[in-house]
């Protein structure tokens, strides 16, 4: 077997578990409704809040501002709870029935919850765009940078799930991932710009933000919003993708620790 068959025979298994967990996803209307709804209240709210406050210039047009909060708002509402997977597995043994097997128990479990991301990323996507463009009355200047968030949204989304799975990862040494989820969830809030853009913070925040891994997974995709030039765009997925195999790295590392401090050995 050359090994381009064998690298495709390795990731198969993986790519299987995508497929069949994005399947499963398109049946989870409920999910999806609500969802779209929770992102259209939030879209229809700030709209009109951003045109009854006076604001000047480029940097706080409220047409880009909604489209920057339509993207953000997309990124973070199709990462999917890996962490949660991950914790219930441990609680209920069932990591000790899947690491045996000849695959990656975490490299499987991020390969469904990647499938996951993927439907939600097309459905919360159609929702986000037609609501920017109806609440706004229009697309943003340099409407064709604006493209360049839909890569830069899927390595964001996978950044996402990542480190999710890294929050994951520690569940053999807590009862419950969740206080960790929400320092890393409202750490993204604040310092990834969820509602307002990072170059509305002060100087001071906006670099002391700029070397951590939540401005480039929220408001990097977002600031496409504003025409950012190519370079920028380019120096943005280049983060995205750093930061994801560090992540990627960490959840590895924990993992393994992990199965030492349950005890067991294997996958």
């Amino acid at each position: 077997m050359n090994a381009p068959r064998a690298r495709a025979s390795r990731l198969a298994p993986y790519l299987a578990a995508a497929r069949l967990a994005a399947r499963d996803q398109t049946t989870g209307w409920a999910e999806a409704v609500g969802r779209a709804a929770f992102l259209a209240v939030l879209l229809f709210i700030f709209s009109s809040l951003w045109r009854h406050v006076p604001m000047e210039g480029a940097a706080a047009d409220p047409r880009r501002l909604l489209w920057y909060l339509a993207i953000t708002e997309w990124v973070f509402l199709s990462v999917p709870s890996v962490h949660l997977t991950l914790e219930r597995d441990v609680r209920t043994g069932d990591v000790a029935y899947r690491l045996p097997r000849p695959v990656s128990y975490l490299g499987m479990r991020v390969a469904e919850a990647f499938g996951v991301a993927l439907v939600r990323l097309a459905l919360l996507g159609v929702v986000a765009a037609g609501l920017a463009w109806g609440l706004s009355g229009g697309l943003p200047p340099s409407p064709g940078v604006l493209l360049a968030a839909l890569p830069l949204g899927v390595l964001a989304v996978l950044l996402g799930t990542l480190a999710q799975t890294a929050v994951g990862a520690t569940a053999p040494w807590v009862d419950d991932v969740s206080p960790i989820y929400w320092i890393w969830q409202k750490a993204a809030f604040v310092l990834g710009g969820l509602i307002v853009p990072l170059h509305l913070y002060p100087d001071w925040l906006r670099t002391a933000v700029a070397w951590t891994p939540f401005a480039v997974l929220l408001n990097g995709p977002a600031r496409t919003a504003f025409g950012p030039s190519l370079a920028e765009v380019l120096a943005t997925a280049g983060l995205l993708v750093a930061w994801g195999v560090a992540f990627a790295a960490l959840a590895w590392a924990v993992h393994r620790k992990g199965l030492k401090a349950l005890g067991v050995h294997g996958g």
